[in-house]
């Protein structure tokens, strides 16, 4: 048996061009055209019941032609569209006559338009609707519009029976619900669904007949997506039902691009951190002469080199920490050790980059009681809120860390004098990969993920960070981090000295 393809009967070349060739790129479906009908009939006729798909009749063919294929088509189980190059009240009310699928215009000027209809009925193949309604009537004739245009459909005739199928088919894309049910009405169905279910992506459209209109309100604000009150048109139901199952389907494919995007930049920081360090670590040997004496030009070019590749470090450790963050994984590893200490660390490190600029890095750090969290992240934090403020800070300006105890926690602040942020874009500054305004003041690059990996950090430590800033007055970056420590880290500590 040959491959399952789309059959259209028309002697239109612009319908027959659009057809043919689109439908072949968008479903990967071959598409027959028969530009007589008795060649449609025989193919219908002499072919194999499995070898087609789908049929397109064109209603500008001979009345009594496309009644025939339309038979045919409904005989053999194969579903069919109605297209013309118009639209014409008889047209759509002949294709609803004669059992089509549905009536479509084939526009001159979009001729892709009835090959992505078509497509996307293959593709509805593949989404299932559970249809919740106590009306076995009602059930059913929604079961047989919606098996029209190719969904595959579940019914439920109470809310314990909708709910037990969510649990069984997560791949349930669209929930259909009647408000009138004897249990529990279609309101309190659809806030169930939301709780219960609230980390999937399903579309919920609720639909009544005897409830006043302004039950679709209610609908809508306890987490419902649509609203049909019936009496409802055919094409009506589908098109809330297709507009549905796509948000859904774009929603779904958003979170694998994110997915995928997660993995790549662990994979790419994973494998970035290791060539990179050997760099570093190639270039200081050649700094602290063990690779024997050199030129003042190769320690120059040794010096660059290390210095490039330190920012490579950062940069893996950044994209590292931010797959982390994201997946929920950044999980710090408590010791308990001496703040004071790392920030003066870091800020004779952040001031070897800042000389470069001329800019000078005051530290104001007292002596502060030992107390519980992870030193390499923050470090992490302490050098991107000090490079942060070295990139948008002036040539000879100053860039002040300060700490201080308030309470039960130690408060944190690093000053620059650059221009400031505009209000209208401090909600953003957290953000991976947000750029705002002001831009560096050396041209240096930036990823935009330096604070958002900062906040990560302060929130995993239980703390918090902050801005303060005046528009041309400069930014002030905080982070306060809790100072109690617990009497079992005490013993750890008391123990392991």
């Amino acid at each position: 048996m040959s491959d399952p393809r789309i059959l259209l009967a028309s002697d239109n070349p612009i319908l027959a061009s659009a057809v043919v060739r689109h439908c072949g790129s968008l479903s990967g479906l071959g598409a027959v055209q028969a530009k007589n009908p008795d060649d449609a009939v025989a193919l219908l006729t002499r072919g194999d019941r499995q070898q087609f798909l789908l049929c397109v009749v064109d209603l500008d063919l001979p009345d009594v032609a496309v009644e025939q294929l339309a038979a045919l088509a409904v005989s053999h189980g194969i579903p069919w569209l109605a297209v013309a190059d118009r639209y014409l009240p008889a047209f759509r009310e002949k294709a609803e006559a004669l059992d089509a699928i549905d009536f479509v215009v084939a526009d001159a000027e979009d001729p892709e338009g009835v090959a992505r209809f078509v497509d996307r009925l293959l593709k509805n193949r593949c989404a299932r609707i559970l249809v919740v309604e106590d009306s076995v009537f009602m059930r059913l004739f929604l079961r047989r519009q919606l098996r029209r245009y190719q969904f595959r459909v579940h019914m439920a005739g109470a809310s314990e029976v909708a709910m037990r199928i969510l649990e069984q088919r997560p791949d349930i894309t669209a929930v259909i619900i009647d408000y009138d049910m004897p249990d529990q009405n279609g309101v309190q169905l659809t806030r169930a669904i939301r709780r219960r279910f609230r980390h999937r992506e399903i579309c919920l459209i609720g639909i009544s007949g005897k409830a006043p209109r302004a039950i679709s309100a209610e609908f809508l604000k306890n987490g419902g997506d649509d609203y049909l009150h019936k009496p409802f048109e055919r094409e009506e139901l589908y098109c809330r039902v297709l507009h549905g199952v796509e948000a859904v389907e774009r929603m779904l494919e958003i979170k694998r691009l994110e997915r995928l995007r997660r993995m790549f930049l662990s994979m790419l920081a994973h494998d970035l951190k290791s060539p990179a360090g050997g760099i570093v670590g190639a270039a200081n040997l050649i700094l602290d002469g063990v690779c024997g004496e050199v030129g003042s030009e190769v320690r120059e070019m040794a010096a660059v080199i290390s210095q490039a590749g330190r920012r490579l470090c950062s940069l893996a450790a950044n994209m590292q920490d931010l797959t982390r963050l994201e997946t929920g994984r950044l999980e710090p590893a408590l010791v308990i050790s001496h703040l004071d200490a790392l920030a003066m660390e870091r800020a004779r490190l952040a001031e070897a980059t800042a000389s470069g600029k001329g800019i000078r890095v005051q530290a104001d750090v007292p002596d502060l009681p030992v107390m519980a969290f992870d030193p390499d992240l923050v470090a992490r934090l302490l050098d991107n809120l000090l490079s942060n403020a070295i990139k948008f800070s002036p040539p000879q300006s100053v860039v002040r860390l300060t700490i201080r105890v308030a309470g039960n926690e130690v408060v944190v602040r690093v000053q620059d004098q650059g221009p400031g942020i505009l209000p209208e874009e401090r909600h953003r500054l957290f953000r991976p990969f947000e750029r705002l305004s002001a831009k560096p003041t050396a041209g240096e690059k930036s990823l935009g993920l330096g604070l958002a990996i900062a906040e990560g950090i302060a929130l995993a430590h239980g703390g918090r960070i902050w801005v303060e800033s005046e528009l041309g007055q400069g930014a002030v970056f905080c982070f306060a981090l809790p100072l109690g420590v617990s009497p079992d880290q005490s013993a750890d500590c008391l123990c392991s000295s």
